[in-house]
Order: structure tokens, then sequence, then C-alpha cells
């Protein structure tokens, strides 16, 4: 009773600075001396019934993502991701002390506030104004994972890549949100979720004819066949393949602009790419 009565004092303290957001978790915007704070509270997912359930499975040894641990827990995993990515090289907001030292108590991050636009608004403007941008920002992954994957690396990997959470600032691709990692996986399987991630989060946010020459541009700036290779296979080489595809069909039907992981496969197995070999 105690925490929940200094969460929501916490809470109704910033509710004037809230930003509007896509996550279960409270966001806020704070103006300390003339500059902007970014400060997250960590909460429970919704639907609430589902997020308890998925914790009870992570207290019991099913591992779970990041955000089904305790808020404490969630807030350090972040924290982790985001000062290794800094220690690399890699644009992520920075780490600042919290302007509210009173309410350490209730577990919040405060970053940096990146002022810029994300991935979702520069793609609304269609693939031809967004074409430049796509290519840095898969040249960028691709060098990030060849580092992840020759220093076993598992902590360079935004598993939560939408095009929510990559916003475009001064030039520069900075990456926000990291509470989906698995840093338990292997690196190849941390690599296709974030692949996977993107590319279909991409493709819903531009219009069905341009997917091909998005997915065509990835496969000339990510040349990492074992890696479009492997995730082919995850998903054509399941057991139970009539199931799936017929799952994947009654996706499409209630949602014909929705992009499948058979649709992302599917379109980057037919469209052309800089090396030869079997994802042709």
């Amino acid at each position: 009773m105690y925490f929940r009565n200094r969460e929501h004092d916490f809470l109704n303290r910033l509710a004037p600075y809230a930003l509007k957001s896509v996550h279960s978790n409270e966001a806020y915007r704070i103006p300390i001396n003339g500059e902007y704070v970014f400060v997250k509270v960590y909460g429970p997912k919704k639907p609430r019934f589902m997020y308890e359930i998925r914790c009870m499975l992570n207290r019991i040894g099913m591992r779970q993502p990041i955000e089904y641990r305790p808020p404490r827990k969630r807030k350090e995993c972040e924290e982790s991701y985001l000062r290794h990515w800094r220690e690399k090289g890699f644009h992520v907001p920075e780490i600042v002390v919290s302007p509210f030292p009173k309410y350490e108590d209730v577990p919040h991050l405060s970053t940096t506030f990146v002022n810029g636009v994300t991935l979702k608004s520069l793609l609304q403007k269609g693939y031809s104004s967004s074409e430049k941008n796509l290519i840095n920002l898969f040249t960028d992954m691709s060098k990030r994972h060849q580092l992840a994957f020759r220093t076993q690396d598992n902590l360079l990997f935004h598993v939560d890549a939408n095009t929510q959470n990559i916003l475009a600032a001064n030039n520069l691709f900075v990456h926000v949100d990291f509470e989906m990692g698995h840093p338990w996986e292997a690196l190849m399987e941390s690599a296709c979720r974030e692949v996977s991630k993107l590319l279909i989060s991409v493709g819903e946010d531009l219009k069905p004819n341009e997917r091909e020459l998005v997915y065509s541009l990835f496969k000339k700036c990510y040349r990492n066949k074992e890696l479009l290779d492997s995730l082919a296979s995850s998903v054509s080489e399941r057991p139970f393949q009539k199931f799936h595809r017929w799952r994947n069909k009654r996706k499409k039907i209630r949602d014909p602009r929705r992009v499948t992981l058979y649709d992302l496969v599917d379109t980057l197995r037919s469209v052309k790419g800089n090396y030869p070999g079997s994802f042709h």
C-alpha cells in the first residue's frame, strides 16, 4: 500500500508533463534549466491479466522478455543496454541523474530528451523520400550486427526495433526502449528477431507496392546471407506448416495491410540482393 501511494503521488506530480505513449509505461518530458529530461516510470503492461501471468511464468523459471520482470529489474536492464550501446559508440539517449531523488523508491528512468521524429513519421511520406534515411539505418544495423557476432555481444540487438522506437534527430537514428530484450538468446535468434521486427514495421508503414523496394534495399545494405537464410528457415521450416499458413491467411483477412512473417520471408526470397545464394 505504501508503494502504491508513493507511485500515485509521483505520477500526479508528473501529470502536467505527460507525453502520449504507445506503451504501458508512463512517459514525461520534464523542463530542467532550459532543457528537457525524459522520464519513464515503469508500470504493468496492458491487459493487466496477461501481464501478471507472464510475470508469474518468469518467476517460476520460464524465461520472458525483460518487460515481464519486476519494475526495478526492468529499469536496471534497460540502463545496462543504454550504457553499453553508448560505450560502443551507438546512438541511444544518455542516462542522467533523476530530477526527482525523493522518489527513488518508485522505479523510473531519466535520460536526455531526443528532439526528433519517429521513423514511422518519415516513412509515411513515402519510400522515395525515405530511401537515403533507410540506407543509413540498414547500413548501421549491418555494422552493429557484425560487431555483435564478432565479439559475441548479445546486448547489441534492439529486438523491439519497430518504427516508433527509432527516432531521427540531427541526421542520426537514435534507438529507444529496450524493455523487450532477450539477453539469454543465441546471437542469431536475437538478430533475426530485430531484423523481422524492423522490416515488418517498416513494411506496414509503407504502401503495399513499396514493400518490395524497401526489402530489396535492405538486402543490398545488410550483407549477411546466413542471417537471412536462418530467418527464412525459422519460419518456413516450422512444424505444422499448413496450420501456420492458415493462421497467416486469417490475419490477412482481418487486416489486409498487415505484414506477417510469411509476407516478409516470401518477399525477401523473391527480391534481388547483392550476393548469390539460397535466399534469392
